[in-house]
């Protein structure tokens, strides 16, 4: 979306230097922009990534659960259940703007499919033209034009304009008054309608139209297509003035088939009529405008834009900008279990910071539900090295939160903490702030960290597994229930828990990650090569 914006942008801001340009030059150019801008999700699964630093995240939404894995059943009364093919859904914005514009596209294809039935149902009740003169005029304007397909005239008994469609079969229909037209004038109107056919006017249009339907939502595609539509009836206009009409005379008789005929209202009419009304004054100045280049495009130059175009579209669809780390709340507290500078005269202390955020916090299913916000505060022990040696809840927040915020404080770099300039081994409190506001933005940021699996991601298998345990106290207390788990398999096979999706007790919600951080994979596989891919695990305690 974003990258096909900048396209189309950028086309609108190049095309002032095709002013004076040939409208079949500028035809051409617009035809390069909306494919490129059209290329780009078609050839992004195919490519290798690419990842400028200047380029900005574009964001997206993984699917959810389908199929899940039958239920493994073990000897300490869990359960564990691997959902392979995606992670739980997040209930978003995100889900929403995708379904308006899945619903919009979907309406906007139905319309012009329905719009195609209808041309074909005018086609079908037209006459096939057999008229000599209109027959052996055709014939030596298409030799002219260097047009070698063979062209339908059909004949309507409406008083429509002048239209022409189709690729594989193309034909020109013209109104029932075009029997008593003068020889010139049926000469000017079929060597318009035919010129389209020789600049395949009809496809490039038809197409254009598909993709301004599969973006209805974006202005600069609906603008785009509207150009081209425009300069390939110029392009048109200037080909019969290039074959020796005069201008003037062909501007008459344009003006007076835009007043006697009329052209269909509705917008999505997949045809190309001669003179419609939004245009036909820019056309007529042009027309008569004897300065203006009416230069037409060679197939060579053609096939040369379009190579252009598509190495253009090739390394701007394999761009993927590496994901932006979240950045939660961070509070420093003072240090404790070491003395203070006030407790040591001479001694300069600063406790640990964090380098780098490798993992935001996420919220679990009831958490979200239940709206919960605030902090979760952590106690973390963090050795000369920089690494976490030590890690517990201090004040939580309960329902999840704080299982996933010890999991996302773990992923994190920290600086180790100096004294009098030396790192040395220290503890601290951190708060991991949880704030609904933050939250699909943390979603969005973990999900660009994997793959997930699918007809072109192969899923990974389990090699080595540790059952969960039951607590003690949990079997006590009689407590049953399934913790799932949001697990991120990296390429090595080396399952990563990301976030508890749903909770069932923070000493079984513990001992199901621990087990499950123990287990090996295989890596899933996309393309032959090892990737990284989020998947569901649900860990179920059973009393048996």
């Amino acid at each position: 979306m974003i990258k096909a914006s900048v396209i189309l942008a950028v086309a609108f801001c190049a095309a002032g230097l095709f002013r004076r340009r040939s409208a079949a030059e500028r035809h051409i150019f617009w035809t390069a922009a909306i494919g490129s801008a059209a290329l780009l999700p078609l050839l992004a699964p195919f490519l290798p990534p690419w990842q400028p630093e200047l380029v900005g995240r574009v964001a997206s939404v993984l699917p959810a659960i389908s199929q899940t894995a039958a239920p493994q059943v073990s000897a300490y009364g869990t359960e564990v259940v691997v959902h392979a093919e995606g992670i739980e859904p997040a209930r978003s914005l995100a889900n929403l703007l995708l379904g308006t514009w899945f619903a919009g596209a979907v309406i906007a294809i139905l319309i012009l499919i329905a719009a195609v039935f209808r041309l074909r149902s005018v086609a079908a009740g037209a006459r096939c033209v057999t008229d000599a003169r209109w027959t052996t005029m055709a014939v030596d304007l298409s030799r002219s034009l260097g047009l070698k397909r063979t062209v339908r005239i059909l004949e309507s008994d409406q008083a429509s304009m002048p239209v022409t469609w189709g690729f594989f079969r193309p034909q020109v229909l013209l109104p029932a008054s075009a029997a008593d037209w003068s020889d010139e004038r049926l000469r000017v109107v079929l060597a318009h309608e035919l010129a389209h056919v020789y600049r395949f006017d009809w496809l490039v249009q038809f197409l254009a139209e598909i993709v301004r339907a599969v973006y209805w939502f974006n202005p600069l595609f609906w603008i785009a297509s509207s150009r081209l539509h425009r300069e390939s009836e110029q392009a048109c206009d200037d080909a019969v003035v290039t074959l020796g009409v005069d201008g003037r005379d062909y501007a008459t008789h344009l003006l007076e088939l835009a007043r006697s005929l009329r052209v269909s209202d509705r917008r999505w009419v997949p045809a190309l009529a001669m003179a419609r009304r939004p245009d036909l004054e820019r056309r007529v100045v042009a027309i008569v405008d004897f300065t203006l280049s009416r230069r037409a495009v060679t197939r060579r130059r053609m096939i040369a834009v379009m190579i252009s175009a598509f190495c253009l579209a090739v390394p701007l669809a394999a761009m993927r900008a590496p994901a932006r780390q979240a950045a939660p709340a961070i509070r420093r507290a003072r240090i404790g279990e070491l003395p203070v500078a006030s407790e040591t005269p001479g001694s300069v202390q600063t406790p640990p910071e964090v380098a780098v955020y490798n993992a935001p916090p996420l919220y679990s299913d009831e958490a979200r539900r239940r709206g919960i916000e605030g902090t979760v505060t952590a106690e973390v022990q963090v050795d000369a090295s920089g690494r976490v040696s030590g890690l517990r809840v201090v004040r939580g927040l309960g329902f999840g939160l704080d299982q996933n915020a010890l999991l996302a404080v773990r992923d994190w770099q920290f600086r180790p903490g100096t004294r009098n300039g030396s790192p040395v081994e220290m503890t601290t409190h951190v708060g991991v702030e949880f704030d609904l506001r933050n939250e699909e933005l943390n979603e969005l940021i973990a999900n660009d960290m994997a793959h997930r699996v699918g007809l072109d991601v192969s899923p990974p298998r389990i090699i080595y597994r540790v059952e969960p345990q039951y607590s003690d106290s949990a079997k006590s207390e009689q407590i049953t229930g399934a913790v799932v788990l949001d697990l991120m398999v990296r390429e090595d096979g080396v399952p990563n828990v990301l976030r508890v999706v749903r909770s069932l007790r923070s000493d079984l919600d513990e001992n199901a990650i621990n087990a499950l951080e123990q287990w090996r994979l295989s890596p899933a596989m996309k393309d032959g090569m090892p990737v990284k891919v989020r998947v569901n695990v649900e860990v179920h305690f059973n009393l048996r």
